[in-house]
C-alpha cells in the first residue's frame, strides 16, 4: 500500500464539532443565566474565532485560549460573569459531545485494519481525552497528539512529526494527513512534508487549495488512504 499511517484531525473531520459545541455552549450559557440569543451566539463566535486564529499564529496558548474567549465574549456583551468558571463548565460540557460525521466509524474501522490511525489535534487536552475515552472510535485509534500537551499547535510541523515518531514511522512519503482546515491541518502536513487530504464535508472544493488531494466525503478519503 502507498500509505503506512493515517494522521487525522478530529473536529469537523471525524466529529461534528459545531453540533457538539452548540449543545455544550447552550448548556453553559443557561448555567450562567445568559439567554442563547442570536446576539450572544454572534459575540461568542467572534471572540472564539479570534482566539483560535491567535493560536494558529503562535500568539496565545491553549490554556489562555479557553478562558480568554469567554473573557472577550463577556466584554463584547457587557456582562459580568466569571470567565474562568464559564470556561470550566464549557470544557466539561464539550467533553461529553460525540457526534460522528457520516461514514466516520466505517472509515476508522476499515482503515485501522490496514494501518494505525493517529489523531493530531489543536483541541483542549481535557476535552479530547474525555471525548475519545468514551467514544465508539477508541478501539480504532492507535494514539493521539494534542497541541496543549506538546507545546506547539498546528500548523507547526512538530505536531505531525511527533505523531510519526511515536508511531515509529520515519518515511514521510508513507504518511497522509486527513483534515478539514487549510490553515491548520493542510498547512501542518505541508510544513512537515507529508501528503494531505482536504475534507470539505460536502462543500465545493476550494480553488487553489494546497492539499495533495481534496474530497467532499469521507468515503472518497478512504479510497485515497487505502490505495495500493
Amino acid at each position: 500500500m502507498k500509505y503506512q499511517i493515517l494522521l487525522c484531525d478530529i473536529d469537523d473531520t471525524l466529529f461534528d464539532f459545531h453540533k457538539g459545541e452548540s449543545i455544550a455552549l447552550k448548556n453553559t450559557f443557561e448555567a450562567f443565566g445568559i439567554p442563547a440569543t442570536d446576539e450572544v451566539w454572534a459575540a461568542y463566535h467572534t471572540a472564539n474565532s479570534e482566539q483560535w486564529r491567535k493560536l494558529e499564529r503562535g500568539e496565545t496558548t491553549p490554556q489562555k485560549l479557553r478562558v480568554d474567549r469567554f473573557r472577550e465574549f463577556l466584554k463584547l456583551m457587557n456582562l459580568e460573569r466569571d470567565a474562568d468558571a464559564m470556561s470550566e463548565t464549557a470544557i466539561d460540557q464539550l467533553g461529553q459531545q460525540r457526534w460522528p460525521l457520516p461514514f466516520c466509524e466505517e472509515l476508522c474501522r476499515l482503515v485501522s485494519e490496514k494501518m494505525p490511525i493517529w489523531l493530531v489535534t489543536n483541541g483542549i487536552a481535557r476535552v479530547q481525552h474525555s471525548r475519545m475515552e468514551g467514544s465508539f472510535l477508541a478501539p480504532y485509534i492507535a494514539g493521539m497528539v494534542i497541541s496543549e500537551e506538546l507545546g506547539v499547535s498546528k500548523p507547526h510541523p512538530a505536531m505531525v512529526l511527533e505523531a510519526l515518531a511515536q508511531a515509529g514511522v520515519d518515511d514521510l512519503s508513507r504518511a497522509v494527513f486527513l483534515g478539514d482546515s487549510q490553515t491548520s491541518d493542510i498547512a501542518a502536513a505541508n510544513n512537515a512534508g507529508v501528503d494531505s487530504i482536504l475534507f470539505t464535508g460536502g462543500k465545493d472544493i476550494p480553488e487553489g487549495h494546497k492539499a495533495t488531494y481534496a474530497v467532499k466525503t469521507l468515503e472518497e478519503a478512504m479510497e485515497i488512504i487505502l490505495q495500493a
